[in-house]
């Protein structure tokens, strides 16, 4: 490649437009004189002051053979305070004779810049002056300016003070000059790539912060249309649809979960010859990553209410959680949190936004994260049907889920956990709406429906169609008919997670049992592999060095458990004790914040859980945090009011 491709190739990467750009190229214009505007009264102000000590006594004593200096600084100054009348004729009078905002901004660098590299070039020799340039080259980078004015700002005031110094012939021979020379071209290149790079930073959280607000207004739009449809009670079926349908998440791709689902609303009806169906069964599906895991984050949700009423709550419901999701996938803060937390938080902004409906829109939910790596399914069932797990062909409730009251319950302050199952090789989990159950099995003469009332006749169906979503949905309308809002999600998991101890395991824990540590760990050592090692090998491992007094060995087998197992709360709670034994040792905060990270994963999981509670207590007092200290040993108080450790920990806190 010749020079000049290069040199052309480089040119058209800095000056060409992206699509981004070219996209909103009249709303980042329009961004940047905002921002220019807000820094005219402060940069007329500085400028209108900053250089008359120089101009009236500093440069007559340096270079009193120079006096064209004192036209320059106060050129500046004048420049400086005509700007300034501006701004209080365009604040006060209502005129609007400062333009948009950047337009006094380039005249003023363009004086700056220029004048200071051209008068600067006279006297390059002097070190002192050289730097005040260094200090306008630097000063451009932070203004809200254009990268091809950066750089055309850049190029033009070095030509200006590259022609003064072949007027003028500044001595440059001398060690200090060419010390400041050598500072001037790095403050020159330091310009060029940090004006590139803030300016980058500058275009990419105006294109965030512009599509969060595009985001928002569409939601926005949809809750004040929702609003609209409550107080219409018109039945303006179609333009629900229309609402609801962009709102659920199909984003089923992946390598180890397979994802079915069908929703089939009961309220049928037609529009411009076409059918449609309305309801309140909601069903989404998306991928999200948390803490750099894979998760596919799924709800199933059924407002209460017929036809419009429930497809009102339906449509609430997708906004608020296609929001989270956004919401979760942009912001960085959003997405370094647990799934435990992430699944908290969102269940806290769904019942912040449906409490204000008074209690006249209900919906029961189950909002889930499956992560694709371990098969750790974390979930929260909201008065929801129970989930159902398919494994080796036999369909069953998973029988540790705990209920809590539907979203928009108000009044009721009940402490919500995080169910965590941990998925095996093939199994399949199913949630659905209770319109699987209400089936019409019989219709008399006189017209009255006998509905279905065993809620085993689901599994039975699911078993007959060996876990197929769709030919099970067909069994079941074979069986009868439906009375309600169908809808079912499917999420089978075909990841290996099944881990084959060494040969060495079984000797190692009877060793271990026989309190021989040195020849158990010897034999674990003999076969562990790092890659392969299964959970029980790594507790067992960490255990043995908790006996030998080794902590930091054994934190790191222990935290190497929940990243294949995190579904093993237990073990969780042993690492957040481990991490607070070894900050004992070292004093090292960042083990008490992992210690305070895994307990608070715990306590989300088992809010009634006691000794994590007063572990959580005591790391928040090392932490110095004694009113959250003191509120969680008021948890235990309600839990084990004469715990033993209660009253010991109450007075350190005191």
């Amino acid at each position: 490649m010749s020079f000049f491709s290069f040199t052309k190739k480089i040119f058209k990467s800095l000056f060409e437009l992206d699509e981004d750009r070219k996209k909103y190229a009249k709303e980042y214009l329009d961004d940047l004189h905002r921002q220019a505007r807000l820094l005219h009264l402060p940069g007329s102000v500085i400028g209108l002051f900053v250089w008359l000590g120089f101009a009236f006594d500093t440069d007559q004593k340096l270079h009193p053979e120079f006096p064209e200096l004192f036209y320059f600084r106060i050129g500046l100054s004048l420049i400086c305070l005509f700007f300034l009348m501006l701004y209080f004729v365009d604040k006060y009078f209502k005129i609007r004779v400062r333009g948009k905002g950047l337009g006094w901004a380039y005249f003023l660098f363009f004086y700056l810049l220029n004048a200071t590299a051209f008068l600067t070039g006279r006297i390059a020799d002097d070190p002192t002056y050289v730097s005040g340039l260094q200090i306008a080259v630097m000063t451009l980078v932070f203004m809200p300016f254009q990268r091809r004015t950066i750089i055309l700002f850049y190029i033009g005031s070095i030509f200006c003070f590259l022609t003064s110094v072949l007027i003028f012939h500044p001595d440059l021979s001398t060690d200090s000059a060419s010390y400041s020379m050598q500072n001037l071209a790095i403050s020159y290149l330091v310009g060029f790539f940090s004006g590139f790079i803030i300016e980058r930073f500058r275009f990419t959280t105006f294109i965030s912060r512009h599509r969060i607000l595009e985001k928002n207004k569409e939601i926005s739009l949809s809750m004040a249309q929702i609003q609209d449809l409550k107080t219409k009670q018109d039945g303006d079926y179609f333009l629900t649809t229309l609402l609801f349908d962009p709102l659920i998440g199909k984003e089923m791709e992946s390598g180890f979960v397979k994802i079915d689902y069908t929703i089939r609303q009961h309220k049928k009806f037609s529009f411009r010859d076409k059918e449609y169906e309305l309801g309140g069964d909601y069903v989404s599906v998306y991928n999200l990553i948390l803490q750099g895991k894979k998760y596919k984050a799924f709800v199933n949700g059924d407002a209460m209410g017929k036809s419009i009423q429930g497809a009102g709550g339906a449509i609430v419901l997708g906004a608020v959680y296609n929001s989270i999701i956004i919401r979760s996938k942009m912001d960085p803060n959003s997405s370094n949190r647990s799934p435990e937390r992430w699944l908290k938080d969102c269940f806290m902004d769904l019942q912040k936004v449906f409490e204000t409906f008074d209690g006249g829109m209900l919906v029961s939910a189950i909002f889930g994260l499956l992560e694709e790596t371990s098969g750790a399914l974390y979930y929260i069932n909201l008065e929801h049907p129970w989930m159902i797990l398919f494994r080796d062909g036999k369909a069953g409730f998973i029988d540790n889920e705990h209920h809590f009251y539907k979203l928009g319950v108000t009044g009721i302050r009940t402490q919500v956990s995080i169910s965590v199952f941990k998925l095996k090789q093939g199994d399949k989990i199913f949630c659905g709406s209770d319109g699987k159950d209400d089936i019409v099995i019989e219709e008399t003469s006189g017209g009255k429906r006998v509905i279905n009332e065993d809620e085993t006749q689901f599994l039975q169906r699911l078993e007959e169609a060996n876990g197929n979503l769709y030919e099970m949905e067909s069994r079941l309308k074979s069986y009868g008919s439906f009375s309600d809002d169908f809808s079912l999600i499917s999420l089978e998991y075909t990841g290996e997670n099944h881990f084959k101890l060494s040969k060495n395991y079984f000797e190692a824990k009877d060793a271990m049992l026989a309190h021989d540590f040195e020849k158990a760990l010897s034999l674990l050592n003999e076969s562990f592999n790092p890659i392969a090692a299964s959970p029980k090998e790594l507790k067992l491992l960490a255990r043995l060095y908790e006996k030998k007094e080794n902590l930091l060995q054994a934190l790191e087998y222990a935290g190497m458990v929940p990243e294949i197992d995190p579904s093993d709360t237990a073990w969780l709670l042993h690492t957040s004790l481990l991490f607070k034994r070894v900050f004992a040792q070292t004093k090292s905060m960042t083990y008490l914040g992992e210690a305070q990270e895994l307990s608070e994963r715990v306590r989300l999981r088992d809010p009634r859980n006691v000794k994590n509670l007063i572990h959580l207590a005591d790391v928040y007092r090392l932490q110095g945090d004694k009113e959250r200290a003191n509120y969680l040993l008021g948890k235990v108080g309600v839990e084990e009011e004469n715990h033993p450790i209660l009253k010991r920990l109450v007075n350190k806190i005191i």
